[in-house]
């Protein structure tokens, strides 16, 4: 009886489908917009994890500059035009810093020598491949662990944590994180990303979609205290969400003085309301006033039967709004041949002997595609786009291809 029902389902799921493919007023499309192949933005999120597998395995600059010149290769094979690779995944580098020590996660101990440089070589590998390289900043994470002894002498989070003058900037519950109103976090952050764009020939910096760590007062409690002492009348929400914004804005200030030409753009959540009350990311107002970001690149997850956030209203929620910045799309490359529990067809995602839904992210692109107000899509991530031994992954991949090719 099950199977039965999952065929019944199934054959819903291929009629919905090709009536959402065949029919313009089903999309709501409007009319297609001509682009610039140069302009359209196909990015491909490399993770630190991602990145790890290649520094942990490479010990000298020869062998990790011919592994992730393949990897590169792979991805412009895929008709993408961008990699946007994770350097700072905490409140460490895999680069030259002089703000932060080298990752754990680069030469498996924090302050670690810097064997040779992978941003450097990264760049060159791209440029080299005709890819544009962004470097993927997370601001305010410390350490994925809450274990302070754990971060090396050097990582400024734990001398700040053992002075009892600074201890407020950092914030530890199961991780560590900066505190977003610390004195001076502002400023790290800031000149962290400066000698990126300074020192690397970057095109971009992406932030992700972690700001405030928590909805906890305590964690600006000092700060806020001192704020409303002072005769400050924001709300709590308000005042965190100018925080971070001052911060955002600090970063693009930088960047622009440094080179115009590097674009600076943020992956929030899907959710508008969530990035404005959970996160404290003020995200409609980067959209929407000049000066705090080129891009926004919500990370809409879900497919196109999801009963949270369908993709399509998802979508178009993000195209609608009245930006002076450009609007991407994070799509999730990584649910290729998964169950979907929160959508009314779980088995969107599946291939089985009964359905081949091989073509879901390419249904995605290809509707993006169709949207004037959309200037591009970021896959997640690496891994998944060059997972030879997942077959649902792989026709995916090639789906996307024959769609961008």
């Amino acid at each position: 009886m099950k199977s039965v029902k999952k065929v019944i389902c199934s054959l819903i799921s291929i009629i919905s489908a090709l009536a959402l493919l065949c029919s313009c007023s089903a999309y709501d499309l409007p009319a297609e917009t001509a682009r610039e192949e140069a302009q359209y933005v196909k990015s491909v999120w490399l993770s630190y994890y991602e990145l790890q597998s290649f520094t942990s395995t490479c010990s000298t600059a020869k062998e990790f500059k011919k592994a992730i010149k393949a990897a590169f290769s792979e991805i412009k094979d895929c008709a993408l035009n961008t990699v946007t690779v994770q350097v700072r995944p905490c409140a460490d580098a895999f680069y030259d810093s002089a703000y932060f020590p080298t990752s754990k996660y680069c030469f498996d101990t924090q302050g670690a020598e810097l064997k040779y440089d992978p941003l450097e070589i990264m760049v060159d590998a791209a440029h080299s491949a005709g890819l544009k390289i962004e470097a993927w900043v997370n601001p305010y994470r410390v350490s994925q662990s809450s274990d302070i002894s754990e971060l090396s002498d050097e990582n400024i989070a734990k001398q700040w944590y053992e002075n009892e003058s600074t201890k407020s900037n950092v914030y530890v519950d199961d991780k560590i994180y900066f505190n977003p109103a610390g004195s001076g976090v502002c400023e790290l952050i800031v000149n962290g990303v400066a000698e990126i764009v300074t020192n690397y020939d970057v095109d971009g910096v992406h932030f992700d979609d972690y700001f405030y760590p928590t909805t906890d007062e305590k964690i600006d409690e000092k700060e806020y205290a001192e704020y409303t002492k002072s005769g400050g009348s924001m709300s709590l929400g308000e005042w965190r969400r100018s925080i971070v914004s001052d911060m955002v804005k600090s970063v693009y200030e930088a960047i622009k003085s440094i080179n115009a030409e590097v674009t600076f753009g943020i992956s929030p959540q899907a959710d508008i309301e969530k990035n404005e009350n959970t996160l404290y990311a003020d995200v409609l107002l980067w959209a929407s006033e000049e000066g705090y970001a080129d891009y926004i690149c919500p990370q809409v997850y879900f497919g196109f039967y999801n009963e949270v956030q369908p993709f399509i209203s998802t979508v178009k929620s993000w195209a609608e709004l009245d930006a002076v910045c450009s609007i991407y799309i994070g799509l999730p490359l990584y649910k290729a041949g998964q169950e979907d529990v929160y959508a009314s067809d779980d088995e969107e995602w599946v291939i089985n002997e009964f359905i081949d839904n091989s073509d879901v992210i390419s249904r995605q692109i290809t509707y993006l595609l169709q949207m004037g107000e959309i200037g591009g899509f970021y896959l997640f991530s690496f891994s998944y786009l060059t997972d030879s031994q997942n077959e649902a992954v792989m026709a995916e991949v090639d789906a996307v291809k024959d769609v961008l090719t």
